[in-house]
């Protein structure tokens, strides 16, 4: 990796993208006979993305400006998501709106009814922000009769027909284990984290007497290091989801930027010095309550809400597995010789750094970094 090339990314990556700010909205419906009732839980900054409510362009969005916009709020929402029974749309209604204040932030709160068709099966159509946000998911809880159903909507599954009878738990956790696989994937937080740890595994190792790469001492730190991180964030995945520990939002996600940029410093300055399973432990820990905001916000019963927990966490180690094996290939790939190995070492360890500290900003400071580039 040239200097130049290191230089450039430092200037233009950060730009593309500012860390772990998930896009989801959250639907609940109750369909019975001819009615269908619920709510649409849908986060402030996705509707200012989409139709803008920042009036005054302070980057602070009020109550009264939310008010001002609520017909057109609901008009968007209604574009973006419908309701059939057998072939006939139903005609729904948004009651007043209101404020949640959820893990992932703060959310305008739709009330809805309707009036549908009494024969046929239902079917959803969802394509809230898809258009300007490929990474959005909807996530919809919808009890029919005596049966529950858990979506996922995405640009690629936008529409759903509850058959029935089609109600299954493993439609439920198929769907978490890919909500699981999203969430880090998508987590550039956590992912740069994971990649600050493994570097200086990879490219820090000594080599024998015979010249040969010492790669039998290399796998036993990095089994170490993902075997650490993964028990520490599935603890608190758990507890924090099932409400037995919980941390303010701001802080976690200030915190998991913090574990980024030291352990990006510990790439250039060996400050960690040896004990990086350790350290993949005690800031697990933290990202684990990271990983927790998205069930944290959702209402189900208790045997579909454990269900979706278990489900989701092992989304999440299959993502992160399959971030391992393609990192450290990679990274083995960038090894070559020693000089090499120090450039790629340097440029990477800035550029995490960079990115960590410029969360730290944002996040803890409400700093907009973008705005100031």
């Amino acid at each position: 990796m040239s200097l130049r090339a290191c230089v450039l990314a430092l200037f233009i990556l950060p730009l593309q993208c500012f860390g772990h700010s998930l896009s989801d909205s959250y639907l609940e419906l109750h369909v019975n006979d001819d009615a269908v009732s619920g709510h649409w839980q849908i986060a402030v900054r996705d509707l200012e993305l989409a139709i803008g409510v920042d009036s005054n362009a302070d980057s602070e969005v009020s109550w009264g400006e939310l008010q001002a916009k609520e017909q057109a709020m609901q008009a968007y929402a209604r574009s973006n998501l419908q309701i059939k029974r057998g072939e006939i749309a139903c005609a729904y209604t948004f009651g007043t709106m209101m404020l949640s204040d959820l893990n992932a932030g703060m959310f305008v709160y739709f009330p809805l009814s309707s009036q549908c068709a009494n024969t046929g099966d239902t079917t959803l159509q969802y394509d809230l922000l898809f258009d300007i946000d490929s990474t959005h998911r909807g996530i919809a809880t919808i009890y029919e009769y005596e049966r529950l159903h858990s979506l996922l909507f995405t640009p690629q599954q936008r529409s759903v027909t509850l058959a029935q009878g089609s109600a299954s738990l493993v439609n439920h956790m198929k769907n978490f284990v890919i909500e699981g696989v999203w969430h880090i994937w998508i987590g550039l937080d956590h992912i740069l984290f994971l990649v600050a740890l493994l570097l200086p595994i990879v490219l820090g190792r000594k080599e024998s007497r015979t010249q040969n790469l010492n790669f039998g001492n290399m796998f036993s730190e990095i089994l170490k290091v993902v075997t650490a991180f993964t028990v520490a964030h599935s603890i608190t995945l758990i507890l924090a989801s099932l409400n037995i520990m919980s941390l303010p939002s701001r802080l976690v996600e200030s915190l998991i930027a913090l574990s980024v940029a030291i352990s990006g410093l510990n790439i250039i300055v060996p400050i960690f010095r040896g004990r990086h399973w350790q350290v993949a432990f005690g800031f697990g820990l933290i990202h684990g309550f990271g990983f927790a905001g998205v069930l944290s916000d959702l209402s189900l019963p208790t045997a579909q809400y454990i269900s979706g927990l278990l489900s989701f966490n092992l989304g999440v180690e299959f993502g992160q597995l399959a971030i391992v094996l393609v990192l450290v290939p990679l990274l083995i790939l960038l090894s070559g010789p020693k000089p090499t190995r120090l450039a790629t070492r340097a440029c990477a360890g800035v550029l995490i750094t960079a990115f960590g500290a410029l969360w730290v900003a944002e996040r803890y400071w409400d700093l907009s970094i973008a705005s100031l580039v």
